[in-house]
């Protein structure tokens, strides 16, 4: 309880009184300089406008949102976060099409939202079409089937995996009885509650499908009364509940086949531009970095990153950029010595603190890197991916009790809404996180994540406003692409920075096996420095024989297709293997 209590204290004490900061940055349309794109504080609502080259400065506090607008321009909407000083803007031409062109983008969306279906947990099927989280403007909250306890009453089992839904007695004015039925919180007024509507399989129930099974249940999607309105009219102003079952059409199958789609093998989508392999890419590295690469000893290089540190210093990512290459080189003791130098430039920034922390994992430095969580912990206390980042660190020194005291005081943070956690693949990502914790110490698997998945891969980067594409390859050369972008996923990038995290995990079953390859193509960020990519592999994912290899990347080079590394997806012979 006392810990509870610290940590309390720290999230009041570090979020309550947060200072304005001025921010700056120049307004582009991706080449030359915008004047007179209105800047508006949508939380103070002071405003300003760029001058003839483009560039704007004004006052804001962490959390707060600055707008972007232009005519012309799609107007833009960023977060502004605890170490946002500079937001460099890249505005889009706004688009108008044609009704017809619309309606085939929203075909295009909905087929892809279909084939994703059974690979993707956080999308549902209602009678008006796919959505996920991630594609509405509005509130949509899923549940996947597997978090359900078996032999449940199916309104119970719903009320109890989300906050603010409760099971009450409601009076059917048709029936002239009184039936249970579910209340979400949003739904109506508090003086006139109206009970949720459900939507069984595309379906629509006045009444609760108490006849359900739960077992028999896939997935449910919660939309709030408000939103819910807007797609099923008044008749849902107490929000609705869709509810996919494992009887129901639900997915899109492979023509002339029962197989669902495989993403990486979806249409003609095979490799055929230029990737940038890790050796040419060294060719886009910093003066410094080369001439320190190239250096023939330690002391010619040391003398290189002395003669570079007057032009550096201050800049944290020379002096990180410098210990790497030195403790690859020529060993740790020599490193460190770079990191005395750097420290104090970056010691209170938590995003270059976790790079650092990054880095210290891939060499396996885990007591070196647990220092640097627990700082960026103290430094970020409201943030979803402190805790996560914190409790895994615990894991990897050993201390798993640690570990479980931190998701516990997550767990209490976001049950008290201290923390928000509304993001279904959030969810998903920390209880993943939690059974690789839990499911490690028993003799043996459990979850059955074993008969579903081989590999795990969990993506995580430093900076928040750092854009990118994932490109996975297939042993037979297609591909799939994960776009991290404003353009692409502008819901996603708001949440995380809503409720402070920034990583995504892919789950990959043993269907095609042999060597994949992962390629990233690098979109910059707001403050005109490198991005750090921080890569997870868990191989055996879920067994006693489980692994795992961590490797950073930095992301400089921008728009070049540029290959990161191959992993190879094993027979099942090898999952099996207790």
């Amino acid at each position: 309880m006392k810990a509870v209590c610290s940590i309390l204290f720290l999230v009041f004490t570090l979020t309550s009184g947060l200072a304005q900061n001025t921010i700056t940055g120049r307004v582009t349309d991706g080449d030359n300089p915008l004047s007179n794109v209105h800047v508006t504080n949508l939380t103070t609502e002071s405003g300003t406008s760029t001058d003839k080259e483009g560039r704007y400065n004004i006052k804001a506090s962490p959390r707060e949102e600055l707008r972007f607008t232009y005519v012309g321009m799609d107007t833009l909407t960023i977060i502004v976060e605890d170490v946002t000083r500079i937001l460099n803007i890249a505005m889009l031409p706004k688009v108008e099409m044609l009704d017809e062109v619309v309606v085939t983008e929203k075909i295009s969306k909905q087929k892809n939202l279909a084939m994703n279906y059974n690979k993707d947990s956080s999308i549902v099927n209602t009678s008006f079409g796919y959505l996920s989280p991630a594609s509405t403007a509005y509130h949509l909250k899923v549940i996947d089937g597997s978090e359900f306890n078996q032999g449940s009453d199916v309104l119970h089992a719903i009320a109890s995996r989300r906050s603010g839904i409760k099971v009450e007695n409601h009076f059917n004015s048709f029936t002239g009885q009184f039936v249970r039925t579910l209340f979400l919180r949003g739904g109506a007024t508090s003086n006139n509650k109206s009970p949720a509507l459900f939507e069984v399989d595309g379906n629509i129930f006045n009444d609760p499908p108490i006849w359900l099974d739960v077992s028999n249940i896939k997935r449910v999607g919660i939309i709030p009364g408000v939103q819910a309105v807007w797609r099923y009219g008044p008749i849902a102003r107490g929000g609705v509940v869709i509810i996919n079952t494992s009887n129901g059409v639900h997915g899109l199958r492979e023509k002339n086949s029962s197989k669902y789609y495989d993403q990486a093998r979806l249409r003609n989508n095979f490799v055929t531009g230029k990737v940038v392999s890790r050796s040419e890419i060294k060719n886009e590295l910093p003066t410094y970095l080369k001439e320190m690469e190239n250096s023939s000893n330690l002391e010619n290089a040391f003398g290189i990153y002395q003669k570079y540190r007057q032009d550096f210093s201050g800049i944290p990512y020379f002096y990180l950029d410098s210990y790497k290459l030195f403790f690859e080189k020529y060993g740790e003791v020599s490193a460190d010595t770079i990191l005395k130098d750097g420290l104090p430039y970056f010691e209170s920034n938590p995003v270059w603190i976790k790079t650092l922390a990054f880095i210290y994992e891939s060499q396996s430095r885990f007591e070196h890197a647990h220092h640097m969580y627990k700082k960026a912990y103290l430094l970020r206390p409201d943030y979803t991916q402190s805790f996560i980042d914190l409790a895994k660190s615990y894991q990897n020194i050993g201390d798993r009790d640690q570990a479980n005291s931190v998701y516990a005081r997550l767990a209490y943070l976001i049950d008290e809404g201290l923390i928000s956690s509304d993001s279904t693949e959030l969810s998903q990502m920390i209880e993943r996180e939690m059974e690789d914790l839990f499911d490690t110490q028993k003799e043996s698997n459990t979850n059955g994540l074993l008969e579903q998945f081989s590999t795990r891969l969990v993506f995580e980067w430093n900076d928040s406003e750092a854009e990118f594409d994932l490109q996975f390859v297939n042993p037979d050369n297609q591909y799939f692409n994960w776009k991290h972008t404003l353009v692409e996923m502008p819901e996603r990038i708001r949440s995380e920075k809503k409720l402070g995290y920034s990583m995504s995990d892919f789950l990959l079953d043993d269907e095609l096996q042999g060597t994949w390859k992962v390629n990233t193509t690098y979109h910059g960020n707001k403050q005109l420095t490198p991005s750090y990519l921080k890569v997870t592999i868990y191989r055996n994912y879920g067994s006693k024989l489980q692994s795992k290899e961590i490797n950073v990347y930095r992301l400089g080079t921008k728009g070049a297709n540029q290959h990161l590394f191959d992993f190879n997806l094993p027979s099942r012979l090898v999952q099996s293997s207790r």
